[in-house]
């Protein structure tokens, strides 16, 4: 299975336990956009707490001091 079909198939199985995209993101460690395409693509919405603005920057920032 390729990476990206293995992300996929996390984010729907935490999805489908109860998450949020942002909880998904913050637990795959993954940009939200991707985990919110993922969703789209499910056919389904996200229907937890909404991702702000601020909270896209804060993970962006996350990732960049963690990637060096």
């Amino acid at each position: 299975m390729s990476k990206m079909n293995e992300l996929a198939y996390d984010i729907e199985q935490l999805y489908i336990e109860g998450l949020s995209a942002k909880q998904i993101a913050i637990e795959l460690d993954c940009p939200i956009e991707i985990v919110l395409g993922a969703i789209a693509e499910m056919g389904v919405e996200d229907t937890g707490p909404a991702v702000s603005e601020g909270d896209a920057v804060f993970a962006n920032m996350v990732r960049e001091l963690q990637a060096g």
